[in-house]
């Protein structure tokens, strides 16, 4: 926003208005004290409630360049990243610049320039305020206008087709895109334009939450809870002092989906009988456990940021939370009969890819993947699978099945 120096100088001689912010720095035995820390993260938040906009450090109200100076300006920096990441909630991602604008007096003087944009998200303060910008000022939220926000933002928009507006199309992978781009006459980016994959935001296309999830190599560069938390007890108890494993499996979806069946297939008890030649007994169906991490990918709630999905291995069992609680109509009571599904868009990719391990796409069938987790598990270990609801999160827990009486 304001990309030329012109363009940045005109803003400031016209003053400031719902798109900038003007923010003096006093800095005293290097730190800044004035502005306070709480405020500017009330300016920010407002920004990235609202339509996004430029906040200017070196510019009085009445759009003077006082400038900040060169042994300061690394310190503002630092305080300004620090309140955008801790004092903030969640964090906000700006773009910084150092620049040098002329004084009334034609002598360059440093800013710092933070250019925020629309968030994905819904942002307060560490305070626990919400604020958004109205003119040339930040407001508090009223509770109808926050609900209203919540709902635009979560509720009342499809996450998996908004854009990421700090992406870019280059953060796709040609190798993961392949598949979609084969035999199609049209232009590259017309043809992922087609496919949602990418979105038109101004002059510029970006990659749609669900094109970046599924086809760039790095989504948690944007998206960082979107990844899978797993870890292997040996006991049956949620007990550090127990944990065998942890890792944090990150990627793209489909990677997500391979790497979660993997590290359950690896960690998984396998009790064998040596009658007449050695016979496993696999503590889990690998189908039902595909089955379950593709649900959970494919229909948690993107939108809630910092939740990820949970994957906890226990002698006796596995539980998988997915963050986000039933959509619509869907019950824990009708879950196996009724096809829901929360990211459109992410489903229909992956209908489309076929995992290397498999030969086969991650999702087949839609709307039967519930019952085969059920049937299956019914079988190895005699007991149904467990749906919950403990709090905005949809917990699965399979059973594992009793090793073999010698």
């Amino acid at each position: 926003m304001f990309d030329s120096k012109l363009e940045l100088m005109e803003k400031i001689r016209t003053g400031e208005d719902s798109f900038i912010e003007f923010k003096e720095i006093r800095v005293k035995d290097g730190r800044v004290v004035d502005p306070n820390t709480e405020s500017i993260a009330g300016e920010i938040c407002a920004f990235a409630n609202s339509e996004g906009g430029v906040l200017l450090f070196g510019v009085s109200d009445a759009g003077i360049i006082a400038g900040i100076s060169e042994e300061d300006i690394g310190k503002v920096e630092g305080w300004v990243t620090n309140i955008c990441q801790h004092n903030c909630v969640p964090p906000v991602r700006p773009v910084i610049s150092k620049l040098l604008l002329p004084d009334v007096k034609g002598v360059d003087k440093r800013v710092l320039k933070l250019d925020i944009i629309k968030s994905l998200f819904v942002h307060a303060t560490s305070g626990g305020v919400y604020y958004h910008r109205i003119g040339s000022s930040k407001q508090g939220m009223t509770p109808p206008e926050l609900a209203r926000l919540f709902q635009q933002r979560r509720q009342g928009v499809i996450f998996d087709e908004q854009p990421v507006r700090e992406a870019g199309a280059h953060d796709l992978d040609l190798e993961l895109l392949r598949p979609f781009l084969r035999e199609s006459p049209l232009e590259r980016n017309q043809l992922l334009s087609n496919l949602s994959i990418l979105t038109r935001v101004d002059d510029s296309l970006c990659p749609t939450a669900g094109g970046l999830l599924n086809f760039s190599r790095e989504p948690q560069k944007y998206l960082p809870s979107a990844y899978i938390e797993a870890a292997v007890y040996k006991g049956t108890r949620l007990d550090s002092n127990e944990l065998v494993h942890g890792e944090k499996i990150m990627g793209p979806l489909s990677a997500q989906i391979d790497g979660a069946v993997t590290f359950v297939d690896r960690f998984m008890l396998r009790p064998a009988r040596k009658e007449a030649g050695r016979e496993d007994f696999p503590q889990l169906s690998m189908k039902a456990v595909h089955e379950a991490i593709v649900n959970a990918v494919a229909h948690r709630d993107y939108s809630i940021y910092g939740s990820k999905i949970r994957l906890f291995l226990f002698r006796d069992r596995l539980e998988v939370y997915s963050p986000g609680r039933l959509p619509n109509t869907i019950t824990l009571e009708n879950i196996m009969d009724r096809q829901f599904s929360r990211n459109q868009l992410i489903v229909s990719f992956l209908s489309k890819m076929k995992s290397p391990k498999t030969g086969r796409a991650y999702i087949e069938a839609r709307g039967e993947g519930v019952r085969l987790i059920f049937e299956e598990s019914l079988r190895l270990a005699g007991k149904e699978p467990v749906y919950k609801l403990p709090g905005e999160e949809l917990l699965l827990i399979i059973w594992a099945a009793e090793p073999p009486v010698e």
